[in-house]
């Protein structure tokens, strides 16, 4: 006995996703209801979203394939059908006008523009997204603009939106307990809440590291709603002592801040995945979502039975989302601990892929690739055996299939298939960019980097990664914008420092590089990244002697703990210096990360011209097409 559900995954599974499309019959279930069966709706309700995650996910993917082997028509017809399926989502109907304009149908863009625009305001009674506006202006103005793919960067990305009615964003809860440690499991309960909401369609939920952006800052309610692009906040508070836990949560409209709804739960921490389910229903309940008949009831999945576990999870996942050095290094400690009370929780092992991977990566430059990715590969294809449909392990095993393998058409088949599994997982969406960059698709990249950046738009990590594909796009005086706005989020941000003097050498303008990455030791001190830089802009001067105290430095630093080999290559390169290429082989030899940008990344321009260099990008493994 077989069923098209059983159809429809097998042939994902299998890498056939024209035929998945095909077999997708609409919502699982659709119009079947038992009475008196709770249990059996919200299983349903939660495999009915789990497909339609799926459909949409795989129509993307055949929607990019078509358009990069040149099938105009073929990606019309894919975002067709996501239109259809999602006609009030703003991202898709902006894809769906620029592939009409790109087939040469700028006329059937701007009618979808006007009905789109119409359906919002007889549905919501909403204005439409301003950057959808701002689409159909340039297709009506400049039609042949959409055919250079985001062609004007700032088009989508910077500007301001009318969030739509159901849209929300679940702002960090404020920890009351008498602990202040206990601050890691307030903003967990965050992260499940945002989590379990991001699941329900026809809800716009704004992206966890955007919404805690905003902690902290002197914002009101309709300040915070225009710079998240959402119609209502959620905030509240939790005060977890011993084994109570009291969360007081409130429902805001951002346009006025008055309360649309508010309610407090009192329950033990046995109840915690409990707790999460009813808030999440109660925001549901007073949402105005677009949906026909019964509301959706969002259903929470408990990740493990093991409590300890959880908790011990909460903090892992607290400690690596500070993104430093020594938060990664907790955080690895809590997540081995998760593995040892449960051997069977696929999220902490997805957690300590990536904290392994980026440890290892050479921006990051803590340990040797040689030593961290073995460990986090394992971790990655452990969380994968454990739950073969979890986004953030695809995600970490194609960054590593990428920056360790050097294996590309792995590292891509890895990342669609993340965001097929999660469309809106930014991080993915993120190095699937730097990946079409390494592979010369600087359309593509720009492309998709600015949909991780409408999908997460107060990321410092995003912002820096446009200035970043821009640079390998060689479009240096557009990075230099967006690098010094990035510098702007943050100036205490080493890594923006260290891509501002990347993008000023390149561009040919090294007293300016100095003089930025100086600002930066200053600022954020004296790391090894920096004086890397430090060293390469003396270089690009002419300053032998300092470039090569720097080189001296960092063999000094080098007898003490570990440091990448690739930071001296980099200065001696620039001096043009004879033993450059024995340190390729070097760098080759520790499988540095960024040596994987070889292709792309300006850095690598002074080796360009020797032959050997060719040689070694060529060993590196076919482009997939």
């Amino acid at each position: 006995i077989t069923s098209d559900t059983q159809e429809f995954i097998e042939a994902l599974e299998r890498g056939d996703v024209q035929r998945a499309v095909g077999i997708y019959g609409g919502p699982f279930l659709d119009g079947f209801y038992l009475t008196g069966a709770a249990e059996f709706e919200r299983w349903v309700e939660a495999e009915r979203a789990g497909y339609v995650r799926k459909y949409r996910g795989a129509l993307e993917s055949l929607a990019a394939a078509a358009r990069q082997r040149g099938d105009a028509n073929g990606s019309v017809e894919c975002w067709q059908l996501l239109a259809e399926a999602e006609p009030l989502n703003s991202r898709i109907a902006i894809s769906y006008m620029e592939a009409l304009s790109a087939a040469g149908d700028h006329a059937g863009a701007l009618h979808f523009a006007r009905s789109h625009e119409t359906l919002l305001r007889e549905e919501l009674d909403a204005e439409p997204d301003a950057a959808v506006v701002a689409v159909a202006e340039r297709i009506r103005t400049h039609p042949t603009a959409v055919l250079a793919a985001a062609g004007d960067i700032s088009l989508l990305a910077r500007v301001p939106s009318k969030a739509p009615a159901a849209s929300v964003a679940v702002l960090p809860f404020v920890n009351l307990g008498p602990e202040q440690e206990n601050e890691f499991f307030s903003d967990g309960m965050t992260d499940e809440v945002t989590n379990v909401l991001s699941q329900i369609p026809g809800l716009r939920v704004a992206a966890r590291s955007s919404a805690f952006a905003c902690r902290g800052k002197q914002m009101d309610a309709r300040q915070i709603g225009e710079r998240l692009g959402v119609s209502t906040l959620l905030e509240g508070s939790v005060r977890k002592v011993g084994n109570r836990i009291r969360l007081t949560a409130q429902l805001i409209d951002a346009a006025d801040g008055y309360h649309l709804w508010s309610q407090t739960y009192d329950r033990t921490l046995d109840d915690v995945f409990v707790l999460q389910e009813e808030l999440a229903r109660a925001i549901v309940r007073a949402l105005p979502l677009p949906t026909a008949g019964a509301r959706p009831e969002p259903v929470i999945r408990p990740p493990t039975g093991v409590l300890e576990a959880y908790t011990l999870y909460l903090r892992g996942l607290y400690f690596a989302r500070k993104r430093t050095v020594e938060g990664f290094r907790i955080a690895i400690e809590y997540f081995e601990q998760v593995t040892e009370k449960d051997p069977n929780y696929a999220l902490a092992y997805a957690g300590l892929a990536q904290c392994y991977a980026l440890l290892g990566f050479d921006e990051w430059g803590v340990l040797p690739a040689r030593s961290a990715m073995p460990r986090a590969k394992a971790a990655a294809e452990r969380a994968l055996e454990l739950d073969p449909t979890l986004a953030e392990a695809h995600c970490w095993r194609a960054v590593l299939a990428l920056i360790f393998d050097w294996d590309r058409a792995k590292a891509e088949t890895g990342f669609l298939k993340a965001i097929e599994l999660k469309p809106e997982h930014a991080v993915a969406h993120t190095w699937y960019a730097l990946l079409l960059s390494v592979m010369g698709r600087h359309d593509a990249a720009l492309e998709r980097i600015l949909l991780a950046e409408r999908l997460d738009p107060e990321s410092l990590t995003i912002h820096l990664n446009v200035g970043r594909v821009l640079c390998f796009a060689r479009r240096y005086d557009e990075a230099l914008e967006r690098l010094r706005a990035t510098l702007e989020m943050e100036p205490r941000h080493a890594l923006t420092y260290v891509w501002l003097a990347r993008t000023l050498l390149a561009l040919g303008a090294p007293q300016e590089a100095l003089t930025i990455i100086q600002q930066g030791v200053q600022v954020a001190g004296r790391n090894l990244i920096l004086i890397t830089w430090l060293g390469q802009a003396h270089a690009a001067l002419g300053h032998r002697k300092k470039a090569m105290t720097i080189v001296e430095e960092l063999r000094q630093e080098r007898e003490r703990h570990y440091v990448p080999l690739v930071y001296t290559l980099y200065i001696l390169a620039r001096l043009g210096d004879q033993e450059a290429f024995e340190w390729v082989e070097k760098v080759v030899h520790e499988r540095s990360g960024h040596l994987a940008f070889g292709s792309t990344d300006p850095v690598w321009d002074p080796l360009r011209a020797d032959p050997r260099f060719e040689t070694v990008l060529r060993g590196m493994g076919p482009t997939p097409r």
